[in-house]
């Protein structure tokens, strides 16, 4: 019996010419309720569709080979064969589908389609059964192959996109606007990455490559307005039996749940755990940065050296108790040299006028871990063996290197463990693809090269924080499980809107990684500051930064910080007061975004929770509103966790809020006098707790940004008589806790819990042993 095993086993071109068409149309829906299915015909069209309502229509499937396009429009790509009503099962479950076989000029080629029943999601493979030669399109922005392939423009469906596309975690080129009325090239090619394509109503589809990251692309086609997923396409040859997949999967419980959703299948997929980002210490506790936008970027103390300025911030904070546990060092520490303005890594080393005692020395003075920052290579490297080196380099032929050794990672991370290094910060990703035509032309090299780099942090227990990163190296993280963080924006000062991570650190949660705002300065004024600025809002950039989950770095000058609002970010050892996931933005946000009028908020409105115990308290964050907007309870990123509660806010964030109130269905939030960058909305939502004939609620530590954190909070215990809290921190640390009884129109009478945390790190407070009795 000829199947498209055995057949792709003996290498055929194509199954029998003779072979009867299916004349029935092939419909293959999920389980889950039908909602989603993707309907098919025997020619190799196909429907992506929504409660029956087509929301996708497929447009030609093509390939390269010798130099030319095969496509189904002209039907040059000749349609051999398919197979309906295929059916399997692997891990995800079972699934259905069909195949279509076609020939390119002598090239045999299959697609497929597989759809799940459990699951809401659909993957589509391309299957190069005989291999092609001569595929380049000569543009590294489109691709040499294209299924699937949708219809966008005129004629599709009303349908809203979210586009992540370029570099830091597709913050830069980021897009949204009506699917319906795409009329500009999205940013596709080397910049693309994940799209989102959602309804008013937040029923949403994810569409992005399933496997082969670093190799994958989409290319939009404005001559026909079709988006197509494919292979990167500068590649010259693609290998015989090569396969690459797509995947969408389907949410119907909105935009953040479908995002979320999507990155738990893929972490299935790849085994991905995030458990590099809970014990990476740069993620979980304060440290001190000196990159882009911090006062000491490139610039020293006047009349001193790096190695003395960064002895005189350590010895600053631990004077002033500041509890930074960690240092990071920039693109100022190593030796540079050409091609660029910024100069490529010769050496990755101290310069001898920035540490003239070396990297050892600072580490031993100050004990602190560091973080440390790397670019791209030059091609004068000495570790090459162009250059009499020991170690395998890729040249570009314009000054820039990239490594492709293992052995070469291996000694670079071994030798950097012994001055401290704990978590390696390669930046400048997107230039290592974009302006590297090699890693263009070669369809693994830039896996290679990051999984060397993976495999040499894990064997060495160092963490990997991704820069610059572009939508494929955050996909790519899903098979190097050392990447614990990437920058989800621009650098500090480079941009008004640098601060606005809300929906990049979607993306980065969703595969398991930290999102990272990066640095910021904790006083507006620093005098003398190399970029003539001042911050005009510390407090927001502080807020922001610790809600991310990512790190949290401080850049400030010498003398020049403010102790009360880095200290409430964190315990008295410097471990961030963090919450269960990175606030981002509300799906109504992101469809007003798309669609305009007035369905979500004209400006920002985040969400995030705290999970305690089976005890969801929420977090509401609100900036740049250009008109008042009413938040719904249900609009949260909670979903349905987070119950009927209390909603307050801190006088020293927002010194002119209002008092507690209820936050339920029947009660949604005014988010009023969040306006401009000065202003902000910050809220806290605590579930009301029934005790006894009393209704109570966990108010927290108001001492610190974020009053109810797992960080803080082991556990969480009620019955009918009491309300237990076992606290968490530093031996000896003060704790002011406070638990409220409502009264009538949600007026509250507060009692403070003063807590001294034991010599085993805990403390534990209870209403029956009363305010006093906290141990």
């Amino acid at each position: 019996m000829i199947t498209p095993e055995n057949c792709r086993r003996k290498r055929c071109i194509f199954f029998v010419l003779n072979l009867l068409f299916l004349l029935t149309v092939c419909i293959v829906e999920s389980v889950t309720g039908k909602e989603f299915s993707i309907v098919t015909d025997t020619t190799g069209r196909y429907t992506v569709q929504v409660n029956g309502k087509a929301w996708l229509n497929s447009g030609p499937t093509f390939f390269r080979a010798n130099s030319r396009v095969y496509s189904t429009s002209d039907e040059s790509l000749k349609l051999v064969s398919s197979t309906a009503s295929i059916h399997g099962v692997d891990i995800f479950g079972p699934w259905s589908g069909s195949t279509f076989n076609y020939s390119a000029d002598g090239g045999h080629v299959e697609t497929s389609i597989r759809v799940y029943e459990t699951i809401s999601a659909a993957v589509f493979t391309q299957v190069f059964v005989s291999g092609l030669g001569q595929t380049s399109a000569g543009d590294a922005y489109k691709v040499v192959s294209g299924f699937p392939s949708i219809r966008v423009g005129n004629g599709s469906a009303a349908l809203g996109y979210l586009a992540f596309n370029g570099l830091f975690t597709g913050w830069y080129y980021m897009e949204t606007g009506r699917l319906d009325r795409v009329s500009k090239r999205l940013h596709d090619g080397l910049d693309s990455g994940p799209l989102v394509v959602f309804d008013q109503d937040g029923r949403t589809l994810v569409m992005s490559p399933f496997d082969r990251f670093m190799a994958a692309s989409y290319w939009h086609n404005t001559v026909d307005q079709t988006v197509n997923w494919g292979i990167m396409g500068r590649v010259g040859s693609i290998p015989q039996d090569y396969t690459y997949s797509t995947v969408i999967f389907y949410e119907s419980r909105g935009i953040n749940k479908a995002v979320e959703g999507w990155g738990e299948l893929l972490r299935l997929k790849y085994n991905r755990k995030s458990s590099s980002r809970d014990l990476d210490p740069s993620v979980n506790y304060i440290g001190y940065y000196t990159d882009n936008g911090a006062y000491y970027y490139q610039v020293p103390e006047v009349g001193k050296n790096f190695e003395d300025t960064l002895l005189g911030v350590y010895n600053y904070s631990s004077k002033n108790h500041i509890p930074y546990r960690y240092l990071q060092y920039d693109d100022w520490f190593y030796p540079t040299a050409g091609p660029t303005s910024y100069g490529a890594t010769v050496v990755w080393d101290a310069k001898p006028s920035v540490f003239p005692h070396g990297l050892r020395f600072l580490y031993n003075a100050t004990k602190l871990p560091v973080v440390a920052h790397n670019r791209f290579w030059s091609d004068k490297t000495p570790y090459a063996r162009q250059n009499g080196g020991l170690y395998n380099f890729v040249f570009d032929g314009h000054g820039t290197a990239l490594p492709d050794d293992q052995s070469f990672w291996d000694y670079l991370f071994a030798t950097a463990k012994s001055w401290g290094l704990v978590t390696y910060e390669q930046d400048w990703l997107d230039y290592q693809i974009e302006d590297f035509t090699p890693a263009q032309d070669d369809l693994e090299l830039g896996t290679r090269w990051l999984r060397q780099m993976g495999e040499a942090a894990e064997r060495t227990g160092l963490f990997l924080q991704y820069c610059m990163a572009l939508p494929r190296h955050i996909l790519a993280s899903l098979e190097i499980p050392s990447v614990s963080q990437a920058r989800a924006s621009i650098d500090y000062m480079l941009s008004p809107e640098q601060y606005k991570i809300g929906i990049s650190s979607l993306f980065a949660h969703a595969l398991g990684i930290a999102p990272f705002k990066d640095n910021f300065w904790s006083k507006g004024e620093q005098p003398g500051n190399r970029y003539h600025k001042k911050e005009l809002n510390p407090r927001l950039q502080a807020i922001i930064s610790l809600l991310s989950t990512g790190p949290v770095g401080v850049s400030d000058r010498i003398g020049y910080s403010d102790f009360d609002l880095i200290m409430r970010l964190t315990t008295d050892d410097g471990l961030l007061l963090k919450p269960s996931r990175p606030a981002t933005a509300i799906d109504s946000q992101i469809i007003q975004g798309a669609f305009r009028g007035n369905i979500g908020p004209k400006g920002e409105v985040w969400t995030t929770f705290s999970d305690i115990s089976g005890f969801t308290f929420g977090v509401v964050l609100a900036m740049r509103l250009s008109q008042p907007y009413t938040l719904k309870f249900e609009e949260g990123n909670w979903g349905s966790k987070l119950k009927p509660s209390v909603i307050y806010s801190s006088d020293y964030f927002m010194p002119s809020a209002r008092g507690p109130a209820y936050f339920n269905p029947d009660s949604p939030l005014p988010l009023n006098n969040c306006s401009n960058y000065t202003d902000l909305c910050f809220y806290y939502a605590s579930p009301i707790l029934r005790i006894g004939k009393m209704n109570l609620y966990i108010r927290g530590e108001m001492a610190k940004a974020l009053p109810v954190s797992p960080k803080r909070i082991r556990s969480i215990g009620v019955s009918d008589v009491d309300l237990s809290v076992e606290l968490s921190g530093t031996p000896g640390e003060r704790v002011d806790f406070e638990i409220c009884q409502l009264r009538d129109n949600s007026a509250s009478k507060c009692t403070v819990y003063a807590c001294v945390i034991s010599h085993v790190g805990k403390a534990r407070l209870s209403l029956l042993r009363g305010p006093n009795e906290c141990r």
